[in-house]
């Protein structure tokens, strides 16, 4: 039984960080109709940037501090500078736009931080407690709360604000935007800047007291099936998606990895996701849309 708890309390923290990513790709599609296939890479120069200034003598949560906002301002300078430039444009081309940032980030980060590992401060604690046996870390608890709050505070920007309705409106038709007087350019900004800020927030929660390098960024590859099984616009539907995979990826880490040397837990979010597609292709809680010919 302790065995199944601990299993559940793992879960729940990876859920926690799958969320952070996939809100990111979330609001960005949501508002420009982009999937960001760059924000493995963000979250990458978010973390080294991190270190680079706490390496300059700044305290780790000033520098943390420090990365977000940076993020934030980087998420507008490639909606400004690349992304504006394809409203309108087939979904394609705004893939193959970020597409061509991953590379960027990529090869510009390898060039400037290097490829070594390095050690992360342990913003969050390295205390843990024990609770009937179940071993829960002070940095996963606080991850998680912080999440939670993250979650409800997007789902009311999108549901309860003037701006956030119409980032809703500007997801459904950039036309119809227009249309009602909506800005259509600062919806787009405003999702870059939270997209930005938020591969900050999944670098505190991630690599906070870990040993990094740039393969960090295979926590967005992780979370794509979040994103997939969610739907692409569904904010609340992300915290659920992440749920059932941080969850049942645990398990399978716990009972199955032993007899598949560590590849049950690889392919179980992915497998979940192809299942899922074939019997609901928008996602859990994706939008169905119809197109009249």
């Amino acid at each position: 039984m302790t065995a199944i708890f601990q299993t559940l309390v793992d879960g729940v923290f990876a859920a926690a960080v799958f969320t952070a990513v996939a809100v990111a790709f979330n609001v960005v599609y949501r508002s420009g109709r982009v999937f960001n296939i760059a924000q493995g890479e963000m979250i990458v120069l978010s973390t080294f940037m991190t270190l680079t200034f706490v390496s300059w003598g700044l305290s780790p949560w000033l520098a943390m501090g420090a990365g977000i906002v940076l993020m934030g301002v980087l998420g507008i300078v490639v909606e400004r500078l690349v992304l504006r430039r394809l409203v309108g444009q087939p979904e394609l081309s705004s893939f193959m736009a970020t597409l061509g940032l991953l590379l960027v980030i990529q090869g510009a980060s390898t060039v400037v931080f290097g490829l070594a590992p390095q050690k992360f401060p342990p913003l969050l604690g390295t205390a843990s407690f024990e609770v009937a046996g179940v071993f829960v870390k002070q940095s996963a608890l606080i991850g998680v709360l912080a999440i939670a709050l993250l979650v409800w505070a997007l789902f009311l920007l999108f549901n309860r604000t003037k701006v956030g309705l119409g980032m809703t409106a500007v997801a459904e038709s950039h036309q119809v935007a227009r249309s009602l007087g909506i800005n259509v350019k600062l919806s787009m900004a405003i999702s870059w800047v939270i997209a930005g800020a938020l591969s900050g927030f999944v670098t505190l929660l991630y690599a906070s007291g870990r040993t990094v390098t740039p393969e960090i960024s295979s926590v967005a590859f992780v979370a794509l099936p979040v994103v997939l099984l969610a739907g692409l616009e569904s904010i609340g539907g992300v915290a659920i998606a992440a749920l059932i995979v941080g969850v049942g990826q645990a398990a399978a880490a716990r009972w199955f990895d032993p007899y598949t040397e560590g590849g049950a837990s690889l392919i179980f979010p992915f497998a979940l996701m192809l299942v899922l597609l074939l019997i609901r292709p928008q996602g859990l809680f994706g939008w169905k849309r119809v197109e009249r010919l």
